[in-house]
């Protein structure tokens, strides 16, 4: 019995231990992440000029989201985006940082870059996320077979939208985001930061919250 209390003991307190442990790792984190978001405009590696932005903002809120067009995970929590977004779109600002780490995702990044010039990014990126089991399987991707669904899309010119791809040059978009999702510690999509807090947990009542506490702070 007094063998069996020993180690009940030992496992509780290295339960413990290890729970201090995660919650110091986190504050440490979260700390190194404010100090990289105090800086100016120029180096904050949450928002840059380049970055596709949406919403009024009357609130002071920016979400911030790592994105990659072709991950499956994206495509899984978008409309619980939509859902936050809809709801709080004068409140807030959102920003779309990329992540291209899929065989066709900077193929995506460009049609998306190209739609923005005519308006058309929001509407661009639903179809793609809707089709993207078609052209972005993960056993055999064809991203050509975008041009299929895009033709869809109410008023976007795909003549205009063609040449805008074929001139844009998105590589250093491309490695900016890259460059500041490292330093952010953020490696996979979709990821997410409001105000500069991560978001913990990847659910629509997690973002929901997170997004309410600053919105409403006192």
């Amino acid at each position: 019995m007094k063998n069996k209390k020993i180690v009940i003991s030992s496992i509780v307190l290295l339960f413990v231990v290890f729970i201090t442990a995660v919650l110091m790792y986190q504050k440490s984190e979260d700390k190194k992440l404010k100090v990289l978001i105090t800086k100016n405009n120029k180096d904050n590696p949450l928002i840059k000029n380049h970055s596709p932005k949406f919403g009024k903002n009357k609130k002071d809120v920016v979400i911030v989201e790592f994105l990659d067009p072709q991950c499956p995970s994206c495509k899984a929590f978008h409309p619980a985006l939509e859902k936050v977004f809809k709801e709080y779109d004068e409140e807030v600002l959102l920003v779309i940082r990329y992540l291209d780490n899929h065989s066709s995702s900077k193929f995506i990044v460009q049609i998306l870059e190209a739609s923005r010039k005519q308006n058309k990014f929001q509407e661009t990126l639903n179809v793609l996320f809707k089709s993207q089991n078609i052209w972005g399987d993960h056993k055999a991707p064809n991203a050509t077979l975008v041009w299929n669904f895009l033709k869809d899309i109410p008023n976007l010119n795909i003549v205009k939208l063609k040449k805008d791809i074929a001139s844009n040059d998105i590589d250093d978009i491309l490695k900016i985001d890259r460059q500041d999702a490292l330093k952010l510690g953020v490696t996979g999509t979709p990821e997410f930061f409001v105000n500069g807090k991560k978001l913990k947990r990847l659910s629509y009542q997690s973002l929901l919250d997170l997004v309410e506490s600053e919105i409403y702070r006192q």
